[in-house]
């Protein structure tokens, strides 16, 4: 039976990343299998995007149309949609809330963030119990990885509801070079993401600085607040020359497939690390933190290497081993690749998403009433 399903997502799908070709995948899945895909996001939308999700048939409009009037919108969600996948909402936000009041309408609810922080005080008495009554209306918790999983059973009393699928990734896009590269001149590392403090990367700089000079080159892709700060630690620990700030980019799997190693030194517990899979997926060597979701992804020693967050010397080391042994780097990027192969590709996670999807509407119908037109992107 054809269904008629809603994405809201507090994301600006405003780059040719992990998360967009998801949106992509998503559609074209759900336009094979006969079901109409509407997105309520945020914008901006980057124009391959819009374009491929308009010829997709997908129907956009900004999230905060569903806002106002809050009863109003879960009445018309109600009566437009089976399903309501809702992504990166925290769970007793406006949106959250409107889509679990818009009964019967079945509500997936997607974490892709750690719910808790394991290092902090004790939550109150009254948060724990709002905890415990929200998402009560919730028919599926999707979690990206087991390590989520496990927090939101704690936190929510979810257990029973809860649902592992990890996040995948397009191997056909990200895929290894097609030559291997000669075991001669400095070693390329790499490192993406959100400029931020606790990705780490002023740690990266530090163990960089412990390497011989002659050994290593760093080149680092994506913008955000601590880009100046890097820059200055990067000059003052007599870097220049050795470390590269690229910018914003949207050719991550050709930078990938020009570098030897990835590096993810992120400080606090993440919930999967998609960059670390798309390096995984070209091939690369890695070496990230061992908090969180990541050793998910990486066994260690096995497709890849992990050290503890905010261990400068520890990564050095690690980085260290690479630079002596060029056999070591071919042998965990061929596992890594592998691996992404078998557990964590685009379409096993497309599919695992739509076929829960469809064994949720399918356990109750939702009558057919007039449909709630959303506004095509510009």
């Amino acid at each position: 039976m054809p269904l008629r399903l809603a994405l809201c997502m507090d994301l600006a799908p405003r780059k040719l990343g992990s998360f967009e070709a998801w949106l992509v995948a998503l559609a074209a899945e759900a336009r094979r299998r006969g079901h109409q895909l509407d997105l309520f996001g945020v914008d901006p939308v980057h124009a391959d995007v819009a374009e491929r999700l308009g010829e997709l048939g997908v129907r956009w409009a900004h999230v905060d149309t569903l806002k106002r009037p809050a009863l109003r919108s879960a009445r018309r969600l109600a009566q437009a949609y089976d399903v309501l996948h809702v992504n990166l909402f925290a769970p007793r936000t406006r949106i959250a809330l409107i889509a679990q009041a818009a009964w019967p309408a079945r509500v997936i609810y997607t974490l892709h963030l750690a719910v808790t922080d394991p290092d902090g005080p004790p939550p109150p008495l009254s948060r724990r119990v709002l905890d415990r009554l929200s998402l009560r209306r919730v028919s599926a918790v999707v979690s990206v990885s087991e390590y989520v999983s496990r927090q939101a059973v704690a936190r929510f009393g979810l257990l029973g509801r809860t649902h592992v699928i990890y996040n995948g990734v397009d191997s056909k896009r990200f895929t290894p070079p097609a030559e291997t590269r000669r075991p001669d001149g400095p070693l390329r590392l790499f490192a993406a993401g959100n400029l931020h403090p606790i990705k780490g990367l002023h740690h990266l700089l530090h163990a960089l600085a412990q390497l011989p000079r002659e050994s290593v080159r760093l080149a680092i892709a994506g913008d955000g607040e601590e880009q100046g700060r890097l820059r200055d630690l990067a000059a003052a620990l007599d870097l220049g020359g050795r470390v590269e700030f690229l910018g914003l980019r949207n050719d991550i799997p050709q930078l990938l497939r020009e570098s030897d190693v990835f590096v993810h030194p992120v400080v606090v517990p993440e919930a999967f690390g998609f960059a670390i899979a798309e390096a995984m997926a070209s091939g690369r060597a890695v070496v990230a933190s061992g908090t969180g979701g990541i050793p998910e992804l990486i066994r260690d020693g096995v497709s890849g290497l992990l050290v503890p967050p905010g261990k400068p010397d520890a990564l050095a080391a690690a980085l260290r081993r690479f630079v002596d042994e060029p056999a070591l780097r071919a042998r965990l990027g061929a596992a890594a690749r592998a691996e992404v192969e078998r557990r964590f590709t685009l379409g096993a996670c497309v599919t695992a998403h739509l076929d829960l999807c469809e064994r949720l509407a399918h356990r109750r119908a939702v009558p057919v009433s007039r449909e709630w037109r959303v506004a095509a992107s510009a």
